[in-house]
């Protein structure tokens, strides 16, 4: 059977409290039965509202129904005298309104406030009579409309503070009246200096989430999401602990201001400090905390970052969210590989601009599925290639190496030798492998960069690579090829040169070695003195500048002979 309205006490909580007049704004009410509150004490009452009202009630007043605040407010304080007042107007007025103050307001001043200005106007106010006008016709006196006016002022602190809602009973809108001012976030302030205010205003739910993760390192809250979505966000503290924690933070969508913004705070906290957050603080947040530390040490162990954020925000999270934080960083400083991939014509574009004449060609590979990927890409600037031609000699160095990057990938480049005998780099190229097509394709860019043709005149120095030499031979049939001194050299062979090369360059003979039966006697090694090492290293390179300026090819193992010499024009 439903109650009857007289009996029930309604208890109004989660509102804002407004002066001038003096208005409980945006509650949530919930409606009570006397005889339940009637069976209480103090003692009793204020746990009850606190679990009612899910939150802290320190500051409860009630007034009687249908009277204005600033005429019938009383207070509950801590004690049991306000109690029972409290008890006998509910016998008397029968029905009651509770309130809850959830931001310790100033009420009681107010209400001075107010009834000051009230006197105020009574000094200076005219009798309503009918006036007379000077042209001696009568006018009909009509009474005005009650109109209550709010206080609306950009230094009132209360309106900077608070989010104002209208009550369209009591307010007509008026388009014209100056908007309160709310505090906007400034996402460029420190991190350890973010908190949430009421009525403070997000642009986007993210920020709002990165706020309250700082929030909650700072301080060691243990916050959690209730309620998560697109247009409201309800953070509670302390999930399934006892006793629990105060803390209420709720924020919703604001559709005509474009913004998230805090609707209802409560900032105690009861709780002690925790030093594993859980789902408030996500590997994005650790991400953005280390992209300094990421680009200046880009090899970052993750057990090292694990220690790095427990001693500097005193907080334990795992190895997982490490490794997915690391990656965040990462990108973050390069970007995401198809971002920079995307920018790879640009790129082109941009040195065709600048330096006119350059040389550059990007491929791509068609897929089944109508998309393309990389394939490969070829880049020359001109001014390099006219500084070779003029002052450098005609022999050049080409060679391949791995991309051991995220992108996997070969890196094909062309070296030459300035008047000091300096490296003098002069094309590359990016393929995906290293192969004859890749080469004879590289290869071709470059004669036609340099006027090479097929290859009169000039010496290419490379390893033994087997597709290098099909190209060449194939490409250039006038090219003098050589094998470079440290591929040649015994001392420097390889499994490539020993295995293949031109037919014009000798192999060191396999000399077969008889191994006897039975356990082989392994002799100690020798260590050489230092000096001796640094010898041997200097006579080596000494070698080979002289293999290089002389242009001799380099025999088997009897040293570099004196064979035919390299022709230049």
């Amino acid at each position: 059977m439903a109650e009857d309205a007289d009996t029930i006490v309604d208890v109004h909580y989660q509102g804002l409290f407004t002066p001038t007049p003096l208005i409980y704004f945006n509650g949530v009410k919930a409606s009570v039965p006397q005889k339940v509150v009637k069976k209480m004490n103090f003692g009793d009452f204020i746990p009850f509202l606190e679990k009612l009202t899910n939150g802290r009630c320190s500051d409860v007043y009630y007034c009687p129904h249908e009277v204005r605040l600033s005429e019938g407010l009383h207070a509950i304080q801590t004690n049991d005298c306000d109690f029972n007042e409290f008890l006998e107007d509910m016998n008397e007025k029968k029905r009651l309104d509770v309130y809850v103050d959830h931001h310790h307001e100033p009420l009681f001043d107010w209400i001075q406030e107010e009834e000051a200005e009230i006197e105020d106007e009574d000094l200076f106010s005219i009798d309503d009579v009918d006036s007379i006008l000077e042209d001696g016709l009568k006018a009909q006196h009509v009474e005005d409309d009650e109109v209550i006016s709010l206080k609306r002022n950009f230094n009132d602190p209360f309106l900077n503070k608070l989010c104002l809602i209208q009550n369209d009973d009591l307010v007509e809108e008026d388009h014209n009246a100056i908007r309160p001012i709310y505090p906007r976030h400034d996402h460029t302030q420190e991190w350890n200096q973010m908190k949430p205010r009421l009525g403070m205003t997000y642009s986007t739910t993210a920020k709002l989430k990165y706020s309250l993760s700082c929030y909650a390192v700072v301080n060691g809250y243990d916050l959690w999401y209730e309620k998560n979505d697109k247009t409201r966000l309800l953070v509670r503290c302390c999930k399934g602990k006892h006793p629990t924690c105060p803390f209420r933070l709720y924020a919703s969508w604001m559709k005509e201001e474009h913004t998230f913004q805090i609707k209802s705070l409560i900032t105690e906290h009861k709780c002690s400090r925790a030093f594993k957050l859980g789902s408030i603080v996500t590997y994005k947040w650790i991400g953005k905390q280390f992209v300094n530390d990421v680009l200046e040490s880009p090899k970052l162990s993750l057990r090292k970052m694990k220690a790095l954020v427990s001693k500097r925000y005193n907080i334990n999270v795992s190895v997982g969210q490490c490794r997915n934080a690391k990656k965040l960083a990462l990108s973050e400083v390069e970007g995401s590989l198809k971002e920079h991939y995307a920018k790879l014509w640009d790129y082109a574009a941009e040195i065709r601009r600048a330096n006119p004449g350059s040389h550059v060609e990007v491929f791509l590979e068609p897929q089944p599925d109508n998309t393309v990927v990389f394939d490969r890409f070829y880049v020359s600037f001109k001014d390099v290639v006219d500084g070779w031609l003029d002052g450098c000699r005609k022999v050049i160095g080409v060679d391949g190496c791995f991309l051991k990057g995220v992108c996997r990938g070969e890196l094909l480049s062309v070296v030459g030798r300035d008047a000091n005998n300096n490296i003098y780099p002069l094309s590359w190229a990016v393929v995906n492998v290293e192969n004859k097509r890749t080469w004879k394709w590289f290869l071709d860019n470059l004669m036609e960069d340099i006027g090479g043709g097929n290859g009169h005149g000039i010496t290419i120095l490379s390893d033994g690579h087997k597709g290098l030499f099909e190209a060449v031979k194939e490409g250039l049939p006038d090219v003098e090829h050589r094998l470079s001194p440290t591929t040649a050299c015994p001392s420097h062979s390889t499994p490539d040169s020993s295995t293949a090369g031109p037919s014009h360059v000798k192999k060191a003979p396999v000399k077969k070695v008889l191994v006897k039966k039975g356990p082989v006697k392994r002799s100690p090694m020798k260590k050489v003195p230092l000096n001796d090492a640094g010898r041997v290293r200097k006579f080596s390179e000494r070698i080979t500048e002289i293999c290089i300026q002389k242009n001799v090819k380099v025999n088997d193992g009897t040293g570099c002979s004196q064979d035919k010499p390299v022709t230049l024009e």
